[in-house]
């Protein structure tokens, strides 16, 4: 006959107990404080919950919280817990406005055109923020991505810079304000501009990249053309600035 370890019995209970604790009232219970605390630091917006992230290979997420917010709708938010610290990616949505501004300080009028439109600023960030309503200077100094997608619009096509003054221009921006870099400039003739950012590129004439992955380093400058005529390529690889 087979004996039971009542040691065992007892760990293997405890094992299933975690694994399901996430999923349980309990759990939910503290995933509903971790709302209140992003409502506590945000009390000018509303939070709900909203059920839990899907994952195509991995299932349901029940580590994670999904949160809607009555100031953005739209926007996914979620809120989690990692070595005892809660983040979350609210504050991009709390300070876009604010982010968006340092984004046109930065590279409005840096580049020759008739007129500049910054979208798809990008701060999705795997590490999140934390739960706390730091303001938008300290967000933008510790936290904030200079990844966008930058639209200028041309008058005249002499406008477009060649690839040695794209390069200058680029080199003088991360001597000026030494960020780390991820851009995406199409020049689009002006007479699309009504149209342009709902489908850039059909609309975009040429598009130059800047792509950094660390201070003072260039990992890419490419560029290409719409038309195809002439061959896309790389204007700098690897270069230390």
């Amino acid at each position: 006959m087979k004996k039971f370890n009542a040691a065992s019995v007892i760990a293997s209970a405890l094992a299933a107990l975690l694994l399901l604790s996430s999923c349980t009232p309990i759990g939910k219970m503290q995933q509903n404080g971790w709302i209140k605390k992003l409502g506590e630091e945000f009390p000018e917006d509303t939070f709900t919950y909203d059920g839990h992230p899907e994952h195509q290979l991995t299932g349901t997420d029940y580590s994670t919280v999904k949160v809607a917010s009555e100031l953005y709708p739209d926007c996914y938010i979620e809120i989690w817990k990692e070595n005892g610290e809660l983040y979350t990616d609210y504050l991009a949505y709390a300070y876009e406005e604010d982010i968006y501004d340092e984004l046109y300080r930065v590279l409005d009028g840096r580049f020759p055109c008739s007129d500049i439109v910054i979208d798809q600023s990008s701060q999705d960030s795997y590490k999140g923020y934390p739960v706390e309503d730091i303001g938008a200077k300290k967000f933008i100094k510790n936290y904030m991505n200079y990844r966008c997608r930058v639209i200028l619009f041309y008058d005249d096509e002499s406008q477009i810079p060649g690839d040695e003054e794209m390069k200058e221009l680029f080199l003088d921006l991360i001597d000026d304000e030494n960020q780390i870099y991820d851009l995406d400039l199409f020049y689009v003739d002006a007479g699309y501009a009504d149209v342009a950012a709902d489908d850039i590129y059909k609309y975009y004439s040429v598009r130059f990249q800047l792509v950094m992955y660390e201070k003072n380093h260039i990992t890419n400058i490419y560029v290409d053309y719409h038309d195809n005529s002439t061959e896309d390529h790389y204007i700098v690889k690897d270069m230390d600035v």
